[in-house]
């Protein structure tokens, strides 16, 4: 098939790759030019596995466009992988003060008025499904995409068009991967006012050539609510691992990792045991922003209670427990680890920047080390180093005799001699 992408970013593009290497021709369009020039020579400045080599082996079967327009033209399938941001205050690296914010829609609402434009001047071209995929709140496509694409387009939908929400549901570091092997697909489509339109069924026919998932069918509005519902879950997830390492942290005899393994053997009644490991808090550029979002819904739904303000508060009083263990020692601060994981080069969320911005509110100053964005080490005196990030390059790391070791993730065996190593959520007794 034909596959349209506009928005080409650090979701666009891997996940195009990712439908190129299923066998259909892309027909893409990024408004950064530069980012454009740099694909056409297979670099694409992303931080995914083996990214570039599978994007020039991609480059036959991919064509960047001038225009949206010519996108439509090209395209059965047109997915739209447009920014919804965030406040860069709100996206968890900072205090959040109980702000509530939705996102910001501006540049999806201008794609879908662009997108609905192509249509009316290529109505002899064939069915064309329209399928977003960005992250936005519920009721988003019933009441601002819809609508805007409804007033342009000359014919009601479902006859020569149509329009899905088809959100993904991946990691940073591992789109393709996450893109090829999901748990299940989520379709959403308004069969009330699109009963004639066989969009979903196209769209579900497409990806049993992706993906062996689950394809999900139902409404916009369910979609959506199971898109940031999924990302919160997470979120409530770690807070609640992170509340069992503080219990454990403070239980002679106690070991979180045990209990975590434990719970996580009961998938009948419980859940996996994914995301559900002592550590920092959640992190990225989806987790803890969708729970600003959610947060800013429960007050506008009138909800007795704001679950989603509770987990980012929660969130933060225990990056305040870790920057009061670091406070306890008279010794230098260092964070090492930047990014909000490893393998990755994103610091957008990370909790690593939160603790220092604790820590800086109390008067301390911060070093960080990271491994891709602040590769330069720390100076060589007795400091008190918290493992902010999984990078298994801290394994080796070169702790400075008198020093003291927090390691939230316990990852840390041993440490040289003259070397305090606390391992938080192991209480030996």
């Amino acid at each position: 098939m034909n596959i349209g992408w506009i928005g080409l970013g650090k979701l666009g593009l891997p996940c195009a790759v990712a439908v190129e290497e299923k066998g259909h021709t892309i027909y893409g369009y990024e408004i950064n030019r530069e980012a454009v020039e740099n694909y056409k020579k297979g670099i694409s400045n992303l931080y995914e596995p083996d990214m570039d080599n599978r994007l020039r082996a991609a480059l036959p079967n991919m064509k960047f466009m001038e225009s949206i327009d010519e996108v439509v033209f090209d395209s059965e399938i047109i997915f739209v992988a447009v920014q919804t941001p965030h406040p860069p205050e709100l996206d968890g690296s900072i205090r959040h003060q109980h702000v509530r914010k939705d996102f910001e829609y501006g540049y999806l609402v201008k794609a879908a008025e662009d997108i609905a434009h192509a249509i009316n001047r290529c109505k002899d071209e064939g069915h064309k499904v329209v399928t977003i995929i960005s992250t936005v709140l519920p009721g988003t496509t019933r009441k601002l995409v819809y609508p805007a694409m409804q007033k342009i387009i000359d014919r009601p939908i479902g006859q020569g068009w149509g329009l899905c929400y088809n959100p993904f549901f991946i990691a940073m570091g591992q789109t393709i991967a996450d893109f090829h092997n999901p748990e299940f697909t989520l379709i959403g489509q308004n069969l009330t006012i699109d009963s004639s339109s066989n969009s979903g069924e196209i769209l579900a026919e497409f990806y049993e050539t992706i993906q062996d998932s689950p394809k999900l069918r139902m409404t916009w509005d369910n979609a959506e609510v199971v898109k940031v519902c999924y990302n919160t879950f997470i979120g409530f997830k770690i807070v609640f691992a992170n509340t069992l390492m503080q219990i454990c942290h403070a239980s002679p005899g106690a070991d979180c990792d045990v209990v975590s393994d434990s719970l996580s053997k009961a998938t009948d009644r419980l859940i996996s045991g994914r995301y559900l490991r002592g550590g920092m808090g959640d992190g990225g550029a989806c987790h803890p922003r969708d729970n600003l979002a959610l947060s800013y819904l429960s007050d506008n739904l009138g909800l007795d209670y704001n679950l989603f303000d509770f987990i980012m508060t929660v969130r933060e009083k225990q990056t305040e427990w870790l920057a009061d263990i670091m406070c306890q020692f008279t010794l230098p601060k260092v964070i090492l680890g930047k990014t909000f994981k490893p393998d990755t080069d994103l610091t957008v969320g990370s909790p690593s920047i939160l603790l220092a911005n604790i820590l800086k509110e109390r008067g301390e100053e911060v070093t960080f080390h990271d491994p891709v964005t602040d590769p330069q080490l720390p100076p060589k005196v007795p400091s008190v180093y918290l493992i902010g990030t999984t990078w298994q390059e801290f394994l080796k790391f070169e702790f400075v005799p008198g020093s003291v070791v927090i390691d939230p993730w316990r990852m840390i065996d041993t440490v040289p001699e003259g070397v305090e190593l606390i391992s938080l959520g192991r209480n030996p007794g």
